[in-house]
């Protein structure tokens, strides 16, 4: 018998290169520099669920409110540089692997249509959730519907859940950043799986494995070996057998310390 497993992922610097809302911000004439002050003083106020600073600047900061329309963030969403691998992980993934099935979502605070646009061809509009805005008549974003950042990720994989019809420990979850913890620790304490591509220690401590790559398909090796169980040299076989060899293979217990 197949074994359905939900595979989400986040999307900035998870599958893309940078951030959505660094190339948002040029295109409006606002450094990055700029930007990165914004995104620090909401999260000093703690005035939205971490990974919603974006979205709060779009509606409600006077550099971006009024300013950003539907067409613009498709315009962003065709600059996203995604990783090395997205489109082959997103293939193996739909194909399934032994007897495992995988139903492959991306699960973001970015803006919907950036990620569906950086994505097309890839995966399906249907598979995507991001920040949804409502728009005025001439296309400029009014106010946010719905984000997905913070616990609203919780939610969306819930009701992902409900949709594949998939206990709780049938859930892959892979991110890199503090919008992600909420749903990491929930994933796991249900007995998940979530991921981490980012060193960061606050991260390694709540996900079952930590994986640093420039290719995402990096993702498959803890996939392969935890819940597979194929071995390190099964797993070389696998991947070479796909046309990826993998090069370099480094593995460590890294102890983080602050010592008075």
């Amino acid at each position: 018998m197949k074994k359905k497993i939900i595979f989400a992922s986040d999307f900035d610097k998870t599958l893309s290169v940078g951030d959505v809302g660094c190339i948002l911000s040029a295109k409006l004439g606002i450094s990055a520099e700029q930007f990165n002050r914004k995104i620090e003083d909401i999260k000093r106020k703690n005035i939205v669920q971490l990974g919603g600073e974006l979205a709060h600047l779009i509606v409600r900061d006077t550099d971006y409110a009024g300013k950003v329309t539907k067409d613009l963030l498709y315009q962003v969403g065709k600059e996203i540089k995604l990783k090395k691998g997205v489109a082959d992980l997103m293939k193996i993934l739909t194909e399934g692997i032994d007897n495992y099935v995988f139903s492959p979502y991306v699960v973001s605070a970015a803006p919907k249509e950036c990620v569906e646009k950086a994505l097309e061809n890839v995966l399906s509009a249907d598979r995507i959730y991001g920040t949804a805005f409502t728009y005025n008549k001439n296309g400029v974003v009014q106010d946010v519907e719905r984000t997905n950042a913070g616990h609203a990720k919780v939610a969306t994989l819930d009701m992902l859940k409900e949709k594949e019809g998939v206990p709780r420990d049938a859930i892959i979850y892979v991110g890199d950043g503090s919008s992600d913890i909420h749903v990491m620790l929930h994933i796991l304490s249900y007995n998940g799986y979530p991921i981490t591509v980012s060193p960061s220690p606050y991260m390694g401590h709540i996900c079952r494995r930590s994986v640093i790559s420039e290719n995402v398909l990096s993702i498959l090796v803890p996939v392969l070996e935890d819940l597979l169980k194929y071995d390190k040299e099964k797993i070389r076989a696998y991947f070479e057998g796909r046309g990826h060899q993998i090069l370099e293979w480094n593995r460590a217990d890294t102890e983080w310390l602050d010592i008075a």
